[in-house]
């Protein structure tokens, strides 16, 4: 089955929110992005993970490789804005 990932848009606003991870795809440059349903109000996002010190996929705060982790499991994720007002994923904890 596949998913309907146009569903899916880029957050538009920082905090720390409730998600379970639905799916991921390959960037195509050296980055993961992880397909989010929030399970406070259902809205579907995607954020993207780099590679960090060339080991793992992770938000900048976090030592989660989001490349080993499986869908259907559900974090606490924090986003925040950058200088430029990109909100970019900060951090990610197992709920």
């Amino acid at each position: 089955m596949k998913a309907n990932l146009q569903r899916y848009q880029r957050p538009e606003k920082a905090g720390t929110f409730r998600l379970c991870l639905d799916h991921r795809t390959w960037g195509k440059h050296m980055c993961l992005f992880c397909y989010f349903t929030d399970l406070d109000t259902g809205e579907k996002i995607r954020l993207a993970c780099w590679r960090y010190a060339g080991k793992r996929y992770a938000p900048c705060k976090s030592t989660i490789d989001f490349a080993k982790v499986r869908d259907h499991t559900c974090w606490s994720c924090t986003l925040a804005a950058n200088v430029y007002g990109i909100i970019d994923w900060i951090n990610a904890e197992p709920l």
